[in-house]
Formats: structure tokens, C-alpha cells, sequence
């Protein structure tokens, strides 16, 4: 009977503490808080700016993620640039900003028991960056250095070939980075502008955060710290979803010994009731993937498949390879295969496992719990990921390949490297 009652009690304190772990969302002045309390020795917050590309044109690409960048370390009014620094350093608080394709943010990082100096640092930087000139050139600098590297890189070009081919002439294109041209036009009085009068509004904002702290804890340093934050009307950018049909073929000529083959498709949103089944296929389709290029055929080190997570999501089946030809018969091959739903309950179950191991790997970072409840406040609603675990175990077999045929009609399919023998390739 003693036995009997302990686990009684044993299940009670474990929902206890379960429904303790959900995240919370409350309001502020009019500023949206999502709050997950734990028990962890760190603190992660992320303030987040809503819009990402679509708040600006091509001319200005790259002026956010410098914005964001530099009211992160380029000191605050309260704040010199040294002082700051000083302070970040002496408590273990490590300050950030940065923007991509349909958010920006200024993240904030430190010890439990610093959260008072780590909260002063970030919520002047939020509310007060100062954006000193010496400081901001250096930044602008060290940025247009990496966009230089990127450029070099063949990942990251034929994923900046896949934007721009699959959104030409839409927004959703811009790079978020910016060019070197359009970074070397920015002078810090026009990107303080950007932020103080098109990013600063608490209608276009949220806060999340992840750590040992209490929602009345937390209400209060907001109301102190946010009291002057305004509120100025916003419209959220509408999303042109459309659906490819046919194939097509891009190509860029450049001189590597390796070859770069990308095929992008459409893919379900987030907030879409097929988007587990169709993620699932998609590992499915990696899985498969590597095993017949790298293991059996050994034309690859790293191909793969996955879908691009963002407001317009897509598909992307992709291999590095010296033998074009050959993968992108082997790719087609394993494509049909998937499609046909040539795999079993087994691998379902492995799939659904690893899924589940992967979101309680990120439960254990505070900076990750952050991360994945912001993308998924942008992208829909912050309980998506609350309740992924669940929603991926209801994925069936026939889901899968429903959700398979369903959206993956079209295709472009993205080359870098020599063209003569990427034409070759695809005849």
C-alpha cells in the first residue's frame, strides 16, 4: 500500500513540476513576455524584432542585422563602449545582436546569480544604444569582411542561390547580410536611425526568456526597465506562398573541385497540420540519402535533405560530389523511393525517436530554449514547440507519404561549379 501511494505521489509532483516547465506568455505595457522557468545555473533572453527582410529594400540589405549588431556592442547611453565591455567581461555576460530572413534580435547570455548586471547591459542596449562612431566602423568592418569569406564559400553561396532563385524578385530574396556595397554606405547616424524610428516599437517586438526567475520577478524589471518603450502602429509583411510546378535548372560557373547540386522544393509552414508528416518524410529522404550516396556509392561526404524553416519554407535536397551525373541519378532514384514510401514502421519509429531526442537536447540549453520559442512565436505561435513531441508521435505511415506528394511537385534545381559538366549532368 506504501508502494502504491509513493507512486501516487511520485506522478502528481512529476505534472507538478511538468506544468511548472510550460511557458508562460503575459503582457507588459503592451510588450508581449514569454517566460520559461527553470532551474538551470544560466539565463537566456532574446529581444525580438519582428519582419526581418521584409522591412526593407534591397538598397538597404544588411542595415538590420548591423543595426541590431551594433546597439549590442557599440555602448549605450549609460554606457561607454569601455565601461560596457568591462562590465560584460568582469560577470560572464555575453551580449549579442544580429537579423536574418524574418527576425532580428539582441540576445543577452550569463550566470543565474549576474542576472541583475546581464539585465542593466542588455535592456540599455535594447532601449539606449549609443552606436559610437569608432566602435560602429569596426563592427561594419569585421561584417563586410565576413560577407567576403561567405562569398568564397560554396554552402553558403547555393544557399544564397536558393533564396534568390526560388523568391526572385520578391523581398523574401534580400540577404540578410547586406553586400559590401550596401554595408559600405551605412554611416551610423543612418543605422541608428533605422533602429531608433523603424525598429524600436514594442508592437513589432517580444520578449523571451528562459531561466531561474519568477513572472513577478521579471514583470518588474520590465516595467523599470521598458516604462519609456512606445508603441507605434505595425502591419505584418503579407506572404506571397506560391507553389513551383515544372523543373528548372540554374547554374553558376565556378572554379572548385568539388561540384554543388541543391534541389529546392515546397514545404509546409509550421503552423500547417502537415508539417510533421512532411518533416518526417524529409529525414527520411536525408537518411536514405546518405546511406546510398556516401555509404553504398560513395559519390558524396554530405548529402542530405531538409527543409528550410521560415515564413516561406522550402524543401532542399542537396550533395557535394565530383561525379554529377552519377548523383543526380542516385538522387532521383532515392526521391522515387521516398515518394513511393518504400520505408516501414521501424524507421518511422526511429525517426519520431530521434526527433524527440533532439527537442529534450535542447531543453537542457537555456539559450536554445530561448531560440526555438521565439522562431516559433514568429512563425506562428510559441506553444508550437511546446507540443512537438506530441504532434510528431501521431505521424502515421500514410501521413508521410500524403504529405510527400502533397507539396513536392515542383522543382529547381541549383548547380555551382563547372557548367559544362553541370549541363551534362541533368540531360
Amino acid at each position: 500500500m506504501k508502494k502504491v501511494i509513493f507512486f501516487i505521489n511520485f506522478i502528481l509532483v512529476f505534472h507538478i513540476v511538468n506544468a511548472q516547465t510550460k511557458a508562460i506568455s503575459f503582457d507588459v505595457n503592451g510588450l508581449k513576455v514569454i517566460l520559461k522557468s527553470t532551474q538551470k545555473e544560466t539565463v537566456s533572453m532574446s529581444m525580438f524584432f519582428r519582419g526581418g527582410v521584409m522591412n526593407y529594400n534591397a538598397e538597404r540589405a544588411g542595415i538590420e542585422n548591423l543595426a541590431l549588431a551594433s546597439a549590442a556592442t557599440c555602448g549605450t547611453k549609460n554606457y561607454s563602449v569601455v565601461d560596457y565591455q568591462e562590465l560584460a567581461d568582469e560577470y560572464g555576460i555575453d551580449i549579442s545582436g544580429s537579423s536574418t530572413t524574418d527576425y532580428g534580435t539582441i540576445n543577452m547570455d550569463c550566470i543565474s546569480k549576474y542576472l541583475d548586471q546581464g539585465w542593466k547591459l542588455f535592456s540599455d542596449a535594447v532601449i539606449n544604444p549609443a552606436f559610437d562612431k569608432t566602435e560602429f566602423q569596426t563592427t561594419k568592418e569585421r561584417m563586410i569582411t565576413g560577407i567576403y569569406h561567405s562569398q568564397s564559400d560554396p554552402e553558403t553561396r547555393i544557399e544564397q542561390l536558393s533564396m534568390e532563385s526560388m523568391f526572385k524578385d520578391s523581398p523574401y530574396s534580400i540577404n540578410p547580410l547586406g553586400t559590401s556595397k550596401t554595408l559600405g554606405g551605412f554611416t551610423d547616424e543612418m543605422v541608428s536611425n533605422y533602429y531608433h524610428n523603424e525598429l524600436l516599437n514594442k508592437n513589432k517586438m517580444f520578449l523571451v526568456v528562459a531561466g531561474n526567475i519568477t513572472k513577478e520577478e521579471l514583470e518588474k524589471k520590465i516595467q523599470t526597465s521598458f516604462n519609456t518603450l512606445k508603441g507605434k502602429a505595425y502591419t505584418p509583411p503579407i506572404y506571397d506562398r506560391k507553389t513551383l510546378t515544372g523543373e528548372h535548372l540554374v547554374i553558376e560557373q565556378r572554379d572548385i573541385a568539388t561540384n554543388y547540386m541543391s534541389c529546392i522544393m515546397n514545404a509546409p509552414t509550421m503552423t500547417n497540420a502537415d508539417y510533421y508528416a512532411f518533416v518526417l518524410a524529409i529525414n527520411a529522404l536525408s537518411g536514405s540519402m546518405n546511406y546510398e550516396l556516401r555509404t553504398k556509392l560513395g559519390l558524396s561526404y554530405a548529402p542530405g535533405a531538409t527543409v528550410k524553416i521560415q515564413q516561406i519554407p522550402y524543401t532542399s535536397m542537396f550533395v557535394s560530389t565530383t561525379q554529377p551525373k552519377k548523383a543526380f541519378k542516385a538522387m532521383i532514384t532515392v526521391y522515387n523511393n521516398i515518394k513511393e514510401g518504400k520505408y516501414g514502421e521501424r524507421y518511422l519509429e526511429a525517426l519520431k525517436k530521434e526527433h524527440r531526442d533532439r527537442y529534450y537536447r535542447h531543453q537542457e540549453s537555456a539559450s536554445s530554449i530561448v531560440k526555438d520559442l521565439g522562431e516559433a512565436e514568429v512563425l506562428g505561435d510559441y506553444s508550437i514547440t511546446e507540443n512537438m513531441v506530441a504532434n510528431f508521435n501521431k505521424v502515421s505511415l500514410q501521413n508521410m507519404k500524403d504529405s510527400f506528394g502533397k507539396y513536392l511537385k515542383g522543382a529547381i534545381w541549383i548547380y555551382l561549379g563547372d557548367e559544362q559538366v553541370g549541363r551534362a549532368a541533368f540531360q
